[in-house]
């Protein structure tokens, strides 16, 4: 057999412990003997005991916190937690994460383990929790229509964000018919267009609270699509519908501020925003011009500009210069043209007059020519038909011809040929 230190063998003990499921999330039953608040650290130390035995409870700053009441000797309550080993003290011990009095009992007892199962079953995980919309439109109200809840929310909202617009769905806060009543509520603010609900009371004893410890609501608001804020009690009372809920708020007036955004905090940050946004542009602007200057001065250094003003200069003596080349040469040429169009037309003139004496020439041969001339002397042309008869072989007796004086015509018929003789 092997020597053990006490370290060892208490160390042992803790890990025995630590690995029995048995005594992890206890719910005992007793009375509260030698309680300690620790006034630096906030922790409570005490003694939870019955008729026969006891056994030393520790509740920490974070749990102890929570609770809504001040334990005292003497008081009977139900606590949680789990045992544990002290290996310092070798001492084994309750460390509580809750406290109830007694007085709660079986519905105490009934809420937390349904509390276990439904965490069991991944309805409290923060993985399904739905975002809470920054600047909603429209917000539902699950609760009492002549409650202070609705009032406070009801206030809060219109002091915060006025232009919001708030759906009231009334329902039953307490009582044997409230469970359904809120779950009704529940789904009609889901199907209502609602961008957020608030589904909440005021504060209230244990049994005033037991429908929102209820399974129905809880699986209710883990069903639905919209986001749901869960304002139910003062901040000391927790309930299921907290805890399946997308957001948790203490009262309905601090769910009422979690809902929507202060309007005058838009405004400056709107406001902040936009002098950032002007900021950060003139900002941007002067780098840019910066930047601009800089490469304008590094391209000044490679451009050609001397050179292009050279060739510009250049361009426009060459420009001038031909077109006065161009001016004298079409000067010249319009000289010369017109020089030749003085000798052409000239020559023309002449050819003109020449062609005019010839053709009076010939019109006066031609006319002394003209049968119409002779015709004028007195004769006359014979025509058989439309052909002029030369000789007295071309016709006949009884032939019908006509006869063409220099003024008129005749019509006749040949009597007689008569051959060689006038």
């Amino acid at each position: 057999m092997s020597i053990l230190t006490v370290t060892q063998l208490n160390r042992y003990i803790s890990f025995k412990i630590k690995d029995d499921k048995l005594l992890k999330g206890l719910i005992v039953t007793g009375e509260i003997s030698g309680f300690t608040n620790h006034s630096r650290t906030g922790h409570f130390y005490f003694i939870l005991k019955d008729a026969e035995t006891q056994i030393k409870a520790v509740m920490f700053s974070s749990f102890a916190s929570r609770l809504a009441f001040m334990p005292r000797n003497g008081m009977k309550v139900i606590v949680m937690g789990s045992v544990q080993v002290f290996e310092r003290d070798g001492v084994y011990q309750i460390y509580v994460t809750d406290i109830q009095p007694d007085g709660v009992g079986a519905a105490y007892l009934a809420a937390e383990e349904l509390k276990r199962k439904l965490s069991a079953e991944g309805l409290f995980d923060e993985a399904h929790k739905k975002p809470i919309p920054a600047v909603p439109s429209v917000i539902g109200v699950v609760t009492a229509k002549d409650g202070a809840a609705l009032q406070d929310i009801i206030n809060v909202i219109s002091r915060r964000f006025p232009c919001v617009t708030l759906k009231v769905y009334g329902c039953l806060v307490q009582g044997s018919a409230a469970v359904r009543s809120v779950c009704e509520a529940l789904r009609a603010a889901d199907e209502g267009g609602c961008d957020v609900i608030i589904c909440g009371r005021g504060g209230g004893s244990p049994e005033d609270l037991m429908a929102y410890n209820s399974e129905s609501v809880a699986r209710t608001v883990y069903a639905m699509d919209t986001p749901v804020i869960s304002a139910v009690g003062h901040e000391t009372d927790t309930t299921i519908i907290d805890l399946v809920s997308d957001l948790r708020a203490p009262t309905p007036s601090a769910a009422a501020e979690l809902a929507v955004p202060e309007l005058t905090t838009l405004r400056k940050a709107l406001e902040r925003l936009t002098d950032g946004l002007d900021s950060a542009a003139a900002v941007y602007l002067t780098n840019k011009r910066a930047k601009i200057r800089t490469l304008s001065e590094k391209l000044a250094g490679v451009y050609p500009s001397a050179k292009l003003a050279a060739l510009s200069v250049r361009f426009t003596s060459d420009r001038k210069a031909l077109d006065s080349a161009m001016k004298a040469y079409l000067e010249r040429k319009a000289a010369v043209l017109s020089d030749k169009t003085k000798l052409i037309t000239s020559a023309a003139d002449n050819r003109i007059r020449t062609y005019r004496q010839r053709l009076m020439t010939q019109a006066a041969a031609l006319d002394s020519l003209s049968p119409l001339k002779t015709l004028s002397r007195g004769y006359s042309i014979v025509y058989s038909g439309k052909t002029a008869v030369k000789n007295s072989y071309e016709i006949k007796a009884g032939d019908r011809v006509r006869i063409v004086f220099s003024e008129g015509s005749a019509d006749a018929v040949i009597e007689r040929i008569c051959k060689n003789d006038v």
